[in-house]
């Protein structure tokens, strides 16, 4: 039997893949919540909730109960009956996939070959239903790290490209590209020694 993980997000959520983690399948394995849809006449299993699922942290066994409230969503224990304010399921589920994404980033190597950038990390994720990020790791003729940040809808060619310079403290758009405000309001980078915000939109100041 296959060996079952949850990954502790904080002291309230934990999360685990369920079996329909970026597949479909003809039965819905451990997924708790799921639609079918006929997929070459024979029904298919596919996740409401792209196959993460919360999980309690004092009671990992036990997944959280989800109910609509008049701020948002409310994640429930049934054991402990510990209520939790999420806001959004969407939100939540970003998290969960940010974390993930940190096992897959954290061995990355930087290469630097003469004086061009190198691709050397190449990553796609879907946050959303609506959109793809792209994320590529490069380095510039200085050697120091280009994080490339690609956001697009999903279906369209058209996309945001942010550049991020980690030791020389820079984030940039490329201008060629779609307006940024067409997709987020707001991105913020943490670095080591300082935090980069830009804004969008209206409420841009």
């Amino acid at each position: 039997m296959e060996k079952k993980i949850i990954y502790k997000l904080d002291d309230d959520i934990s999360f685990r893949k369920c079996s329909l983690f970026e597949t479909n399948g003809t039965d819905h394995g451990d997924c708790t919540n799921f639609h079918t849809k006929d997929v070459n006449w024979s029904d298919h299993y596919f996740c409401n909730q792209e196959g993460i699922h919360f999980h309690c942290t004092k009671h990992p066994e036990i997944e959280l109960e989800r109910a609509d409230c008049s701020d948002g969503e409310v994640l429930t224990c049934p054991k402990c009956k510990n209520q939790i304010h999420i806001g959004s399921t969407h939100v939540l589920i970003s998290r969960c996939l940010r974390a993930l994404n940190r096992e897959i980033f954290k061995d990355a190597t930087l290469v630097r070959l003469d004086d061009w950038y190198v691709p050397e990390l190449k990553e796609k994720t879907k946050p959303t239903p609506d959109y793809r990020l792209i994320t590529n790791v490069k380095t510039d003729k200085d050697g120091d790290t280009i994080v490339v940040l690609y956001v697009t809808y999903v279906g369209s060619e058209d996309k945001v490209q942010f550049f991020i310079k980690p030791e020389k403290g820079q984030l940039t758009t490329d201008h060629k590209d779609l307006d940024p405000a067409k997709i987020i309001s707001k991105i913020e980078v943490t670095l080591k020694d300082r935090k980069l915000i830009q804004t969008y939109g209206e409420d841009q100041t």
